[in-house]
């Protein structure tokens, strides 16, 4: 018998295990993504009473949005007006909302210099205590901001 082109089982059987040992990857896999320009920005707003009384009523969702569509108004016109703004939280005095990122300097702007209300109720304004790409950076900056008030 010529066994010259033929393989032994043993041989065989070892090729096999070497083959499905290479299939199998050892470790993991290491994947990172980096999201370069995310498409909201995130602005922390509180809103500045001038009256020498405290207003009675907290801000609600209807108040926050007819004082931020004034201050676009006032400052960028109908083109301000037609800016994308979502309330996300309002609290007390202060409010979250988000804007398309291309929005973002505009809006600070626009909310920054606006002045309401008038000489009977006394006058109101925004003011930014913070703004960026991340929520979350927001919030925990809200909460470090209490450390330093004694």
């Amino acid at each position: 018998m010529d066994t010259s082109g033929d393989i032994s089982m043993e041989d065989a059987a070892q090729g096999s295990q070497e083959t499905s040992q290479k299939a199998i990857p050892k470790g993991h896999e290491i994947r990172s993504i980096t999201i370069k320009a995310p498409p909201f920005s995130y602005i922390h707003l509180e809103l500045i009473d001038s009256s020498s009384s405290p207003r009675k009523t907290g801000l609600d969702d209807l108040t926050v949005k007819s004082y931020i569509t004034a201050a676009l108004t006032q400052f960028l016109g109908l083109t301000g007006s037609a800016i994308s703004v979502d309330i996300l939280k309002v609290e007390e005095r202060e409010c979250w909302i988000r804007v398309p990122r291309e929005d973002l300097s505009p809006v600070v702007a626009a909310l920054g210099g606006w002045v309401g209300g008038d000489e009977q109720e006394g006058q109101v304004a925004w003011r930014v205590r913070g703004k960026g790409s991340w929520l979350n950076v927001l919030v925990a900056n809200k909460d470090t901001s209490k450390i330093w008030e004694a």
